[in-house]
């Protein structure tokens, strides 16, 4: 079945999440479009999960072995055919106006080579919170390095399973997602996009439903993928320059990322080694201020001197948190 916009949804055992992912893109009002859920190569009951819709619209990909996330998502591109693609998360949901706004969208700014839209969070406790755009109007399209600034100001919205990519912009510049920028390379792959000479686009709606849970990359892995991508982004030729210029930005991370680690590293939190290794690289991408240094050295010294004392200061100053 041919189509103008391919959906792909990348999997790995999450069979539950998955159905409800699935019935979403299904029930969009938008109609013509393929669904291929590519497996990466899952041990649970994902292919059943799939079986259990009957629509032909829908099809399975399963690899033979786990090929890695970023590059189960590389496959999808590579398989590709269609003027728009889709890569969406298992674990998300769409709203059923997704897929028609953001198609018809670039069907009316050939200049936008991508789009995206705001988010609904729900959480496991049942609450919902709704992304606010943080621009004048119903939509955006950043161009030149405006993306790349907003991005470092924190007034972008650019939520990567929304995203609706022009195929012949990825292809025009073999634009993959780069393994060696990490999880952030969806951010480094708009970026390339603007460096190309398109733009990216985003609407101020909320057309999708971001599920948070603790099984999340981006929940468990926060602090270091983040500052994968500074690290990238410093030692990269063209965007090395551009990140230089954010002084200011960098300190201020570098002060809340630095004190993130020390504390992760008091309370035991994952490999006290691979915190160490995080607050290096961070330190060397975004510059630090010497005081900043000196608490978070003196945090980290202390914990290994006396690591039940410093977790009890810890659990006082969070007013009786778990450590």
């Amino acid at each position: 079945m041919s189509s103008t916009l391919e959906v792909y949804i990348l999997t790995y055992n999450r069979a539950d999440y998955l159905r409800e992912s699935i019935g979403s893109v299904l029930a969009s009002s938008f109609k013509d479009f393929t669904l291929t859920v590519v497996d990466n190569c899952s041990t649970d009951n994902t292919k059943e999960v799939v079986e259990g819709f009957d629509d032909s619209r829908l099809s399975y990909v399963r690899h033979p072995e786990n090929i890695g996330g970023i590059n189960n998502i590389n496959s999808a591109i590579r398989m590709a055919t269609a003027d728009y693609i889709v890569l969406f998360h298992d674990d998300d949901k769409m709203k059923p106006d997704m897929l028609k706004e953001e198609y018809e969208f670039l069907e009316r700014h050939p200049e936008a080579g991508c789009v995206s839209c705001l988010t609904s969070n729900f959480f496991e406790d049942g609450h919902v919170e709704d992304d606010r755009p943080a621009f004048e109007g119903e939509y955006n399209i950043y161009s030149g390095r405006e993306l790349f600034d907003a991005y470092f100001a924190g007034t972008s919205h650019t939520v990567c399973p929304s995203i609706m990519y022009r195929k012949k912009v990825l292809d025009a510049h073999d634009l993959f997602f780069d393994p060696a920028v990490g999880p952030c390379c969806d951010i480094k792959l708009l970026f390339d996009i603007e460096r190309y000479g398109d733009g990216v686009g985003s609407l101020g709606k909320c057309l999708m439903q971001t599920r948070r849970h603790s099984g999340q990359d981006s929940t468990m892995n926060y602090f270091p993928m983040h500052i994968e991508l500074y690290s990238y982004l410093h030692n990269d030729s063209y965007y090395g320059p551009m990140l230089s210029e954010k002084k200011q930005w960098g300190l201020e991370k570098y002060k809340d990322f630095s004190r993130a680690l020390a504390s992760l590293v008091v309370r035991g939190k994952g490999s006290r080694e691979k915190h160490i290794a995080d607050e290096k690289l961070l330190r060397e991408a975004v510059g630090s201020r010497l005081n900043d240094r000196c608490v978070y050295s003196v945090t980290v010294f202390a914990a290994k001197l006396f690591p039940g004392l410093m977790k009890s200061i810890y659990r006082r100053r969070k007013g009786g948190d778990e450590v």
